[in-house]
């Protein structure tokens, strides 16, 4: 079972999510405004993919985003450049990414399963909520493929107990990715309302983002305030005198 054109842009995703869990275990929320973190993590995974995303492309849908949902801010082209690199630097150029996707499509296959649409369905799902939790950064990419597949058996009612006979793999650690995955699943039946995340950002003490709009409304009024600056100092000069161009001289007639 290959992977879907689906799968493979989620795996591109995936990559973003990837960068962001390993930064933050790096930083935290205080210290790196998720707000302008979180579009540099997708602008940079772009570019390891070779699928770059312009950056005016990129913030285009960041404001549409925000526009329909009525909440945080996008940041603008220096902002996104600068986080980028922030977000390199933090990672220490650390870019490489290893996916489950290849192992779980080798385990369906392997294990039969591929014939069962149903508990395909199932264990993408699991894998690909997966990466909601901070398994990637705490299992090798194989065991997580393992403990997705053995939960899409257990809500599919299939025994594998045959073929998980003749596997060499840590089955503890599979065990915990899918107790993880069942965790995860009670916790988060509901998701989160914007509102709620707001309030969540509020209690970091992030400083207020300005919009794109507002941001180059105040330039203008800066740079207006600045010309009528200057020109009150203009005025404020007293005039020079004229000079006769013939002789070098201040002209009598002038003033």
């Amino acid at each position: 079972m290959g992977l879907s054109d689906r799968q493979i842009a989620d795996l591109h995703a995936h990559f973003v999510v990837l960068y962001w869990r390993k930064l933050y275990l790096r930083r935290d929320f205080g210290a790196a405004d998720p707000r302008l973190f979180a579009p540099a993590c997708l602008f940079l995974a772009a570019k390891t993919e070779e699928t770059p995303v312009h950056s005016k492309l990129l913030l285009h849908y960041a404001r549409r985003l925000c526009t329909k949902t009525g909440t945080l801010p996008p940041p603008d082209l220096q902002q996104l450049v600068t986080t980028e690199a922030l977000v390199l630097e933090a990672l220490d150029g650390d870019l490489l990414v290893f996916s489950p996707y290849p192992s779980l499509s080798k385990f369906l296959r392997d294990s039969g399963l591929v014939a069962h649409t149903k508990a395909c369905e199932v264990a993408w799902s699991v894998l690909s909520d997966s990466y909601r939790t901070p398994l990637h950064v705490m299992h090798p990419p194989h065991i997580i493929a393992l403990g997705a597949l053995c939960l899409a058996a257990t809500i599919t009612q299939l025994d594998l107990r045959s073929w998980l006979n003749g596997l060499d793999a840590d089955f503890a650690a599979a065990h915990e990715v899918a107790a993880e995955m069942l965790t995860f699943y009670e916790r988060h039946a509901t998701p989160i309302p914007a509102a709620e995340a707001q309030r969540l950002l509020d209690l970091l003490g992030l400083p207020q983002l300005p919009y794109p709009q507002q941001q180059q409304q105040q330039q203008q009024q800066a740079a207006g305030q600045q010309r009528a600056g200057q020109q009150k100092q203009q005025r404020a000069q007293p005039p020079k005198p004229r000079q006769d161009r013939r002789r070098g001289h201040p002209n009598p007639s002038a003033g």
